[in-house]
């Protein structure tokens, strides 16, 4: 198995993704464009976690777990 033929079998399964190509006339504005779209993509999932990791934190407070074997 090749380099190439394992970077294509790890794509279909979805474990590595393609990277975005910038035609070689693109400008500043159109680089930031692009940026942008790609962080609000990540930036949604990253309120949900820190959401949910808030709303833990606020049922489950410091020290909270096993406390039986403290000596």
């Amino acid at each position: 198995m090749t380099v190439d033929d394992w970077y294509q079998q790890r794509q279909r399964q979805g474990i590595v993704s393609t990277p975005q190509r910038v035609p070689a006339g693109a400008s500043d504005e159109e680089l930031q464009k692009q940026q942008l779209e790609t962080e609000e993509e990540g930036d949604e999932e990253a309120l949900w976690k820190a959401r949910d990791w808030d709303d833990w934190k606020d049922t489950h407070p410091r020290g909270y777990g096993n406390r039986h074997n403290m000596g």
